[in-house]
């Protein structure tokens, strides 16, 4: 759907551009009397068969297209130069549309969704925080995916990386949950951090990027986000998205991906404690 968007855009943009070519030339035709009719200039002086504009506009159009029937001519060197002008302004017009359509055609649109929030998800079934993110992808599927988290500090306004964690996935089709287990012990910093930033108002950056390659294109795919103090949400879990069909594979309704359900306050207070 993004990608017949973009093309619906881009031609209609392509024939405006030729209406204005083929309507601005046809008006420089006709006020410096520059075409005439041939079949009747045979048989009468120039200025008898002097084109109207109706005949300048079609003129236009098929030197535009560079068809060149013969039934009308440019008779003044204005009009041979506009002539020449407008031929060749129509092959520049439509090589670099051309091209721009092939290039949309194939290029994939930023369709690479991560949640708007961070959120800090408590697993009620494991009983334990997690540092969670939700990524959705409604384009051709990636392969060789990496997730990088990145949290900056400030110091004299200057922005410092405390730290970063990578995780790679083979295969991203629709959906990826990135859910880090704040009480592990090799994760220990980046809880202090966090907790520092929401409790203690530290000023603290952290920075999501998806990387993956287009599995049909073979193109890289980036995409990445930065979240804030005012980002970072306390949730039980994430707001479903499958719309179910019997017999059907699942569809999404992207509409509900950034939506997710509020954590119990006394959760939050616990949390403090870890």
């Amino acid at each position: 759907m993004d990608k017949i968007k973009r093309i619906s855009f881009l031609l209609i943009t392509f024939i405006l551009v030729i209406n204005l070519n083929v309507l601005s030339f046809a008006f420089l035709y006709d006020i410096n009397n520059s075409i005439v009719n041939t079949h009747i200039a045979e048989d009468f002086s120039i200025t008898v068969a002097k084109a109207s504009f109706f005949d300048a506009l079609y003129f236009s159009g098929i030197t535009y297209l560079t068809i060149g029937y013969g039934d009308f001519k440019a008779v003044n060197s204005i009009g041979k130069f506009l002539a020449v002008l407008q031929g060749f302004s129509g092959v520049l017009i439509n090589s670099i549309f051309t091209g721009i359509f092939l290039y949309y055609l194939v290029k994939r649109p930023k369709n690479i969704l991560i949640s708007n929030k961070l959120y800090i998800r408590y697993k009620q079934h494991k009983k334990r925080y997690y540092l969670s993110v939700r990524v959705g992808n409604k384009g051709r599927a990636l392969v060789n995916v990496n997730r990088i988290l990145e949290l900056f500090t400030y110091e004299n306004n200057i922005k410092k990386r405390r730290l970063q964690l990578s995780q790679e996935y083979h295969y991203l089709e629709d959906l990826l949950y990135w859910d880090i287990d704040l009480e592990e012990e090799d994760n220990k910093q980046l809880l202090c951090y966090l907790k520092q930033c929401i409790f203690e108002d530290k000023d603290v950056t952290v920075r999501i990027s998806i990387t993956g390659t287009d599995v049909d294109a073979g193109d890289l795919v980036f995409v990445a986000k930065h979240y804030s103090r005012d980002d970072i949400m306390f949730i039980k879990d994430y707001h479903e998205i499958y719309r179910h069909q019997r017999d059907k594979k699942p569809k999404i309704n992207w509409k509900n991906f950034h939506r997710a359900q509020d954590l119990d306050k006394n959760k939050i207070e616990d949390f403090k404690e870890l």
